[in-house]
């Protein structure tokens, strides 16, 4: 059972969960799903279990890690969120990966509430 010490991390988890599996078994179908060309390369499926290893590490953080460490994924999520942004605004993805910018992006902002609830 996943910990929900702080529920943007749980959703982030699950978030990551779900997109690493479809990255893994079902990679075209998440990637016609979103407007983006279907492949046949290994790599969708490598950043599918990269993207599980994450979710491992989401989950650890949750349920083990100090202010510090959640504050830190909190931050690593804007850093995301921003790189998909820029990709974007560069030209060089579609415009629906703001989508997957924007999770990140609002559950990070989520966990830095979540925090200040915390210490206050």
């Amino acid at each position: 059972m996943l910990s929900n010490r702080y529920m943007s991390l749980t959703v982030q988890t699950i978030y990551l969960i779900i997109t690493g599996l479809q990255l893994v078994f079902v990679p075209n179908f998440l990637l016609s799903t979103f407007g983006f060309d279907e492949t046949s390369e290994v790599w969708i499926k490598v950043l599918g279990v990269v993207v599980l290893t994450l979710a491992v590490l989401y989950y650890g953080i949750n349920k083990y890690g100090s202010t510090e460490v959640v504050n830190l994924s909190a931050w690593a999520r804007f850093l995301a969120g921003a790189g998909f942004l820029l990709l974007v605004v560069s030209g060089q993805a579609k415009s629906t990966l703001i989508l997957f910018s924007g999770i990140d992006i609002l559950t990070a902002a989520w966990t830095l509430l979540e925090l200040k609830k915390v210490k206050a």
